[in-house]
């Protein structure tokens, strides 16, 4: 399980990477996302569909909390509670 979070967290990075066009992120887990203009709200809806086609976890729009967003490590740990929730429904 352990190893499967850090494949999770890793793909996560990439696909941030992806998105951001920019490795910040990356190298700092603690940079404010939103903030910090690394992400927009073009790059939330990519970065959305990219992590639903990497994962196969629904995320809508709707489902959107800026604070689960608001750090790479938040949402590494978001994406692996929505993995965590989907396995359990």
């Amino acid at each position: 399980m352990e190893q499967e979070g850090r494949a999770v967290g890793e793909r996560t990075l990439e696909i941030l990477r992806e998105v951001t066009g920019d490795d910040e992120a990356v190298r700092d887990l603690d940079l404010p996302l939103l903030t910090s203009g690394q992400l927009d709200s073009l790059a939330i809806v990519t970065l959305m569909v990219a992590l639903q086609e990497a994962f196969g976890v629904e995320i809508s729009p709707a489902d959107f909390d800026q604070q689960a967003w608001a750090t790479a490590r938040s949402l590494i740990a978001d994406v692996e509670r929505r993995l965590i929730s989907a396995r359990s429904a």
